[in-house]
Order: structure tokens, then C-alpha cells, then sequence
């Protein structure tokens, strides 16, 4: 998926890109070396590398006001990119079902 948004020219793949660089900064791994299937714990990211995540996505993204679960509700990069894929345009964002952050599942 490689659709501009109309408010910020940010294609999916800007996002998902975004996404990769700030948890693997956070994990200390190379962004190449990031499985994006895998839940952030298991990188050790804790809520501190994911407050950190979130403003970055905050501000690369332009979003004033993300919903303050989102890294909880979506602990993988794939599904993180796809839910703010969806904010940026727009859409409504439910939860990952069957995932936590907590521990990949529910």
C-alpha cells in the first residue's frame, strides 16, 4: 500500500519505515535485523521505549493526539502501521484481537 494521505504525503510504507527506525533505535537492534511480526517485548521495549516510539510517531506523523493504547493495542510493528495507516486517513482503528504488548497474546 503506497497511497499518499492528503494531509501529510506520508505513504504506508513512510509509516511502517518510521515505525522499524524508532524500535529498533529503542531495542538496540539494526533496523534490517527488526522482525516486524514479532511483538515489541520481545525486543525488551518496555513503557518508556514506547512512550518514546509514540512521539516519535507523534511527530513524524503530525498526530496531535494519538489514542494513548495504541503501542498496547497493536505490539507489532505490522499491525502498529496498518492502525496508524488507518488514524492518518481517517479511518476508525480497532484493537489488534488476540494480541497484547503485554505478552504478544491474549
Amino acid at each position: 500500500m503506497t497511497t499518499s494521505t492528503s494531509t501529510n504525503n506520508l505513504t504506508f510504507d513512510d509509516v511502517k519505515k518510521v515505525l522499524i527506525d524508532a524500535v529498533a533505535a529503542e531495542a538496540g537492534v539494526a533496523p534490517a535485523e527488526l522482525a516486524t511480526d514479532r511483538p515489541f517485548t520481545d525486543y525488551g521495549l518496555d513503557s518508556m521505549a514506547a512512550l518514546s516510539v509514540g512521539m516519535e510517531i507523534e511527530d513524524v506523523c503530525g498526530l496531535t493526539d494519538p489514542p494513548v493504547d495504541l503501542l498496547w493495542d497493536h505490539p507489532t510493528v505490522d499491525t502498529l502501521a496498518e492502525a496508524l495507516w488507518k488514524l492518518l486517513n481517517a479511518e476508525p482503528v480497532a484493537a489488534t484481537a488476540g494480541t497484547t504488548a503485554a505478552d504478544g497474546q491474549r
